[in-house]
């Protein structure tokens, strides 16, 4: 397009870089994130429980919680039933019991299902204790991993496909069909994708492959609220920064949700900020949800579902008021624009009026 008005096209040099730009940024932040996140796990404050009502059970509490560089956080509990409750609230991650009689073996109480790596962990760690005692360890689980998924990674794909169901279809409409990104039309179209892709991962994930057993209802409803929240959130992102919002999505809920999730290690064994992005992002809040859901029927997933629907609320929000805001802006726009037009049509009807009295009769 030529013309005063024509927006000038940048250089092809300039239009190449940006396209390699991408790319290079997306690697970088995956090796960046990934590697930073687990390259060198250092289990820290894992909350333990030291089950036992005498001074034996307070006093290795104590001495847990004051060795240097401990990677336990110990609290006494006083029955094994205790502590079998806080490891089903995945209040903690391990209970140790020492031997009630001499000569006995020392017990651990672990639960697979709130994490494969957190559990042995767990055992290296109490192994140990042990072994300075010269102690036999019985190991107990209160909540092992079931036979279709005896490592615990199904969780973890199937988070995975939810959340890249929400972004990926919000990127592909503001690139495809900017003309249906609207107020209106991408919610209504994002609650029947959500509807339809949390089915289809949900038939593949269970009657397919059979990597999880039953659950449909719950999980189907879930994998609806994630896809529905996150593609809502990508929405926002998008509309606040335009092409870009979709490399600050997939970082943000790729990059950094997905080792913050403690689905594939444990929080605790990163460094500190993925512990505090585990509590806020809404991948880390899918992930506990669906492992609620699946292993321990369902309890505690109310707070998880919380953080999905304030992802979905406040994105919601942010776009109303974005699309407003502009809308003023553009209204605003357009009414000095048509008045500086009246103003040239009287200048121009001045000037004739000027031009004709100059005129010799």
């Amino acid at each position: 397009m030529t013309g005063a008005g024509a927006r000038k096209e940048p250089p092809k040099a300039v239009m190449y870089a940006f396209l390699g730009l991408i790319p290079f940024l997306l690697v970088m932040m995956l090796v960046s994130v990934y590697t930073t996140s687990m390259h060198q796990p250092a289990p820290r404050d894992l909350p333990v429980a030291v089950i036992g009502t005498g001074q034996q059970a307070a006093g290795l509490a104590d001495a847990l919680n004051a060795a240097d560089n401990s990677p336990v956080e110990a609290v006494a509990v006083e029955s094994a039933s205790e502590a079998e409750s806080l490891l089903k609230r995945r209040e903690i991650a391990a209970a140790f019991q020492m031997p009630t009689a001499a000569g006995g073996s020392a017990t651990l109480y672990t639960a697979q299902a709130a994490g494969m790596g957190q559990a042995s962990m767990m055992q290296a760690i109490f192994g140990q204790i042990a072994a300075k005692q010269n102690l036999e360890v019985e190991y107990r689980e209160i909540a092992p991993l079931p036979a279709e998924d005896n490592m615990g990674v199904s969780a973890m794909m199937i988070v995975t496909a939810w959340i890249l169901s929400g972004y990926m279809i919000i990127t592909m409409i503001t690139q495809g069909m900017p003309e249906a990104f609207t107020l209106r039309k991408t919610p209504a179209f994002l609650a029947v994708w959500a509807a339809l892709m949390s089915a289809v991962v949900w038939f593949i994930a269970d009657p397919v492959i059979g990597a999880v057993g039953g659950h449909a209802w719950k999980m189907l409803g879930l994998g609806w609220v994630t896809i529905f929240c996150v593609g809502l959130a990508q929405s926002f992102i998008a509309r606040l920064i335009g092409p870009l919002g979709s490399i600050v999505g997939v970082f943000i809920l790729m990059y950094l949700g997905v080792p913050a999730s403690n689905l594939g290690m444990p929080v605790k064994a990163m460094p500190g900020f993925f512990e505090w992005l585990h509590g806020v992002l809404p991948t880390p809040a899918a992930g506990e949800a669906l492992r609620a859901i699946l292993y321990f029927g369902g309890e505690g997933v109310s707070g998880h579902l919380l953080v999905l629907a304030l992802w979905g609320a406040v994105a919601a929000a942010g776009s109303v008021l974005l699309d407003s805001l502009r809308g003023r802006t553009k209204a605003a726009h357009q009414h000095h624009h048509l008045l500086t037009e009246e103003e040239e049509a009287a200048i121009d009807e001045a000037t004739e009026a000027a031009a004709a009295a100059a005129v010799p009769v």
